[in-house]
């Protein structure tokens, strides 16, 4: 009989190919997808999903961050106007729980973008490789920690070779065993470094993108716990 743990690995290799498959179709993405891919990922931490996504589309209608402001406080104001708008998510309606800090993080991020490069399709464009990528994101933009770099990175179709390490992913490390702290999430760079090393050379075991094979991981292990099926030690 197949334990429990290969029986996990058994599902993420069979929709690894899929995924690959997947992303070998996707077209570059334009000025309007990379904002809001780069909005999704500083949105959506510490709320859910679905309230991060359904602001992200607001923003994007708005073309707030794609207009040009003559000063960050300007779009700051309309910013926060916006995610203090309740958006309706499933049956309820919300707000943003961070609805001033994000504002100022996403005014922060586009005034830097700007003026650094013009665009985020030239800042994606002017790095030598995805780490210096996700070094100068961390450093400079606000509300991009390690995780969200990395998922702005590998949503935008920048790069596959970075880690998501989510709450999900550090689930299946532990199961693993290759993931021995308490915490839900990652906040030390050091750390996340050293994780992501440790399923890097998981991947490699498996032939895998490290960038294919975690979101495969956060496939499967949504309905594993979903149905409450294992108990993770990263709960």
């Amino acid at each position: 009989m197949r334990t429990n743990i290969e029986r996990l690995n058994d599902a993420i290799q069979a929709i690894y190919p899929d995924i690959e498959n997947e992303v070998q179709s996707y077209s570059p993405a334009c000025e309007i997808r990379l904002w809001w891919e780069l909005s999704a990922c500083v949105l959506s931490s510490q709320v859910s999903y679905g309230l991060a996504i359904a602001m992200t589309d607001e923003i994007t209608k708005s073309n707030l961050l794609i207009e040009k402001y003559s000063d960050v406080e300007s779009l700051y104001v309309q910013l926060k106007k916006l995610l203090n708008t309740p958006v309706k998510v499933g049956e309820k309606y919300m707000r943003h729980r961070f609805y001033d800090a994000k504002a100022n993080q996403l005014a922060k991020c586009r005034e830097l973008v700007y003026k650094h490069t013009g665009s985020l399709r030239k800042l994606l464009d002017s790095f030598n490789n995805h780490f210096e990528a996700r070094e100068w994101l961390v450093k400079n933009m606000p509300g991009l920690g390690p995780k969200q770099a990395s998922m702005f990175l590998r949503n935008s179709g920048t790069t596959y070779e970075l880690a998501i390490l989510d709450r999900h992913v550090l689930n299946y490390m532990s199961l693993l065993g290759i993931y021995n702290e308490s915490e839900k999430f990652i906040s030390s760079k050091k750390k996340y470094l050293h994780y992501e090393k440790l399923l890097s050379e998981h991947a490699e075991d498996l032939n895998c993108k490290i960038g294919l094979l975690d979101w495969a991981i956060w496939v499967v292990m949504r309905v594993i716990e979903n149905n409450k099926e294992f108990t993770p030690q990263c709960a």
